[in-house]
């Protein structure tokens, strides 16, 4: 079995599941006060924002000059991760293949390319659609699997 780098571990502890597991949907008037106005003195231009709850994690996902990007936040508005959408077919070969070969039972319904902000490693998450409860891949640009940490929150 491969062992995975410590800073990987590290990074899928701090990035959790993803894009869709156990998220959970929030009106903005639920969202704590240092997140929302993070977002809004960062991003003055995001629009369309559409704020999810995911593994301790507040992630705003809003559209900016017509590209689809996302933000995590957490409960002190201290920017975790940021990401934007990626298409299936744009994504890269090493990650293509790794889902066709191992993953080839699932169905990919969304994909992003997202930045750990500390370590500015990139990882590529992919939430499944088979049933109402989404699963995410996480993805190394090289295609290897990032171990999921659960983190409490």
């Amino acid at each position: 079995m491969r062992s995975f780098p410590k800073s990987l571990l590290v990074l899928a502890a701090a990035l959790g599941p993803g894009l869709a597991a156990q998220a959970q949907v929030m009106p903005s008037a639920h969202v704590p006060p240092l997140p929302f106005m993070a977002l809004q003195q960062r991003y003055p231009l995001a629009r369309n924002v559409k704020w999810k709850r995911t593994q301790g994690w507040y992630q705003a996902s809003y559209t900016q000059n017509q590209a689809h990007l996302l933000v995590r936040f957490d409960r002190n508005g201290a920017v975790q991760a940021t990401g934007y959408d990626v298409a299936s077919d744009a994504l890269p070969l090493p990650v293509q293949r790794a889902l066709a070969e191992r993953f080839a039972d699932r169905k990919i319904c969304q994909a992003a390319a997202i930045t750990n902000a500390y370590t500015q490693v990139l990882t590529y998450e992919m939430a499944t659609c088979e049933s109402h409860i989404s699963y995410t891949i996480i993805l190394t640009p090289s295609g290897a699997r990032v171990p999921r940490v659960r983190r409490k929150g």
